[in-house]
């Protein structure tokens, strides 16, 4: 701060240094080894009229074409040339790389997605089968049970809480071990190691979102419940009388 740099034999002053950014692209060099001075002050060193290289950063993402074709409009009256003349600037903008980055994400959610539908499905299969097991270790159980008056309503509720109660405490682990896991890991690192970025912006970021809890603990009853339904439905249905008699 308060230093005085000499560029093509102009003195500068210098007013502020800026953090290191991340950047795994650029147009001559790193914006990290690069020094930034007025537009007004360029001007004044070489050419700014015939700049050959512009950034614009649109003030949201979502008005980027707008803001793309104000800035093609501007450069095309300053310029002296048709804004519908392709060849004159060219533009590159995220916007024609989001259809990719946007079929790689659908691609990777698309993916996480079955892998964690096939997990819940053996998942749900083991917790039917061992509800099945568990009607026939307690088929005395439910003829006593009957024979007292109990209705079938209520075998087919007690064996649907079990099987819910049994999902549910799989998934509480589960989202104890994530928790704890995300914990031991805290970041793992990603781009930054490639291109010497010590800051860890770019690092990934282990952590359990709310949302996420929310929605596997609605998968998850969804599952105790169609898991439970089979076992509950055949305990509901045993005869009372041959369900005492059996051994």
């Amino acid at each position: 701060m308060g230093e005085t740099v000499r560029i093509n034999g102009t003195s500068f002053t210098v007013v502020g240094t800026m953090d290191r950014k991340f950047s795994d692209s650029n147009y001559f060099t790193s914006d990290d080894e690069s020094a930034w001075i007025p537009y007004s002050a360029a001007g004044d060193i070489w050419d700014t009229k015939s700049a050959s290289v512009l950034v614009v950063t649109p003030v949201a993402p979502d008005v980027e074409v707008q803001a793309r074709q104000q800035v093609l409009g501007i450069l095309a009256k300053r310029q002296h040339f048709s804004p519908t003349d392709k060849r004159a600037v060219v533009i590159v903008s995220m916007e024609e790389f989001r259809p990719i980055m946007e079929g790689i994400s659908y691609g990777i959610e698309f993916l996480l997605l079955f892998v964690g539908l096939l997990t819940l499905g053996i998942g749900g299969i083991g917790v039917m089968n061992i509800m099945l097991v568990t009607v026939n270790e307690r088929i005395r159980e439910i003829g006593l049970r009957r024979a007292l008056g109990a209705c079938r309503r209520h075998i087919r509720i007690q064996f649907l809480t079990e099987a819910l109660a049994l999902t549910l405490a799989g998934g509480a682990i589960g989202v104890l071990l994530s928790v704890g896991i995300g914990a031991a890991i805290g970041t793992l690192p990603f781009l930054g190691p490639a291109y010497e970025d010590t800051t860890g912006k770019v690092d990934i970021h282990m952590h359990v979102s709310a949302g996420i809890l929310a929605a596997s603990v609605a998968v998850l009853i969804v599952v105790g419940v169609l898991s439970g339904l089979v076992p509950a439905m055949r305990a509901a249905r045993l005869d009372p009388v041959d369900a005492l008699r059996y051994e």
